[in-house]
């Protein structure tokens, strides 16, 4: 029974990704070029999923996902202080629902809060000004951090034969994870009011209960519309890998997400 349990976790977990990610969308340099800058990014990911786990194969399309989410935030924001950048990406959510799968019948609810932090250095910039704005260029960026899993499950489920009651319970299953993650960005500015970005993270590395590898990918259109707004929209690919349970109880989860991201930066 706990073995099916963390499947069917898993499954729900994993439908978070839609929201969470890891590269900043689209935040830039204000006008002025100050040493100091800020941004606050409300955004989403409307993904579809592939998940491998317990030797199933579940394929989810994005409004299969979004039905199980009940509720759910997700927000960046960022500080940068010259060439140093610090981001805070944090998702929380409350999924659940009923599943029954044939005498099995469940009803579970999840709170699930994911935070990742991320400290980014510039090793190289090239960018072209004109009337003291940035009009052209490019530069990169290096970045460490981790990244922060907790979910609270709850699961009560009754098992019946011939409308008889087998067996009932409550299971409650905590679980809490760190995952190294280190990567590098890039973004282009074409003009004054158009950037893009490109983002390419990995970590996990089995490290203590951390994912095996853990893989994400990330491609912005940023669009300046002011000094103070501007809109985002691109594409995702995230991937990875990981073990729970020990033993006969042991599952193996592989989740894969994509789709397109759509996003709002506020900067300060």
């Amino acid at each position: 029974m706990r073995r099916i349990a963390i499947i069917i976790i898993t499954i729900l977990l994993s439908s978070t990704l839609l929201m969470s990610q890891d590269a900043q969308l689209g935040y830039q340099k204000s006008e002025d070029m100050k040493d100091w800058g800020f941004g606050i990014t409300p955004y989403a990911l409307l993904a579809a999923q592939s998940t491998d786990v317990g030797g199933e194969k579940i394929r989810q399309s994005f409004s299969d996902l979004a039905s199980m989410t009940n509720a759910g935030f997700q927000i960046i924001a960022t500080a940068r202080y010259k060439k140093i950048t610090l981001s805070f990406d944090g998702t929380f959510a409350t999924l659940g629902g009923d599943i029954e799968q044939g005498p099995l019948e469940i009803d579970l609810i999840i709170k699930q809060r994911i935070f990742d932090m991320k400290l980014n250095y510039s090793v190289y910039e090239n960018f072209e000004f004109k009337e003291n704005k940035v009009i052209n260029g490019w530069a990169i960026k290096l970045g460490m951090g981790t990244k922060y899993w907790k979910n609270n499950v709850g699961l009560d489920y009754v098992l019946t034969h011939n409308d008889k009651i087998l067996s009932e319970d409550n299971i409650s299953i905590p679980q809490e994870w760190f995952d190294l993650m280190i990567g590098m960005n890039a973004k282009f500015i074409l003009n004054k009011n158009v950037l893009l970005g490109v983002g390419l993270n990995i970590g996990g590395f089995g490290i203590g209960n951390s994912s095996k590898f853990a893989y994400d990918f990330t491609y912005i259109n940023n669009f300046k519309v002011s000094k103070w707004l501007s809109v985002n929209a691109g594409f995702r690919n995230f991937r990875y890998r990981r073990i729970d349970g020990e033993g006969a109880d042991e599952v193996e989860t592989k989740v894969n997400v994509l789709g397109p991201m759509l996003g709002v930066t506020f900067i300060f």
